[in-house]
């Protein structure tokens, strides 16, 4: 199974790394070459080199050139692990089997950015880490897995990270 990986920030980073240790068939990468944007960015470029994994920097995941290099790929799957972005139709049909993301909340709860901070602000005691496929809105689709998870009272957005 051919994946085409999207992501920039410490999880991505750990499941690519997870990915390559399996040995996966990981056949290409999306992600940033920097982000002020996310607080936990991660550059996978070194990861990507040392395995030779073509990478690619992207400032639009939706872009014709992305979408292009992409469909060069002919990924049968797409993971998309860590990314801040809406995805567009165009790019959520290209792999035969979808795209699945992640996102470390309660879905259909909680949806959009700063989840963990959310749950914090909201006084939850407890969220999910969730797999889902993606579709065209933040953070909808089918739900793949959810795993549930206690928020202690001394817990912060890092230590529940």
């Amino acid at each position: 199974m051919k994946i085409l990986f999207i992501g920039t920030v410490e999880f991505s980073f750990r499941t690519l790394e997870k990915l390559i240790n399996i040995k996966a068939d990981v056949v290409g990468v999306c992600t940033k070459k920097i982000s002020n944007f996310n607080s936990d960015f991660k550059d996978l470029t070194p990861i990507c080199k040392l395995n030779n994994i073509p990478c690619l920097h992207v400032k639009d995941i939706n872009s014709v050139e992305t979408i292009n290099w992409i469909k060069y790929l002919e990924p049968d799957i797409i993971f998309c692990f860590g990314w801040s972005y809406l995805i567009k139709k165009e790019l959520l049909n290209i792999a035969p089997m979808g795209v699945v993301g992640y996102h470390p909340a309660a879905l259909p709860q909680n949806r959009g950015r700063h989840p963990l901070i959310w749950a914090l602000a909201l006084g939850l005691k407890e969220s999910a880490s969730t797999f889902f496929f993606i579709e065209e809105g933040a953070d909808d689709g089918d739900i793949l897995s959810q795993a549930d998870f206690e928020i202690l009272y001394d817990d912060n957005a890092a230590s529940i990270y």
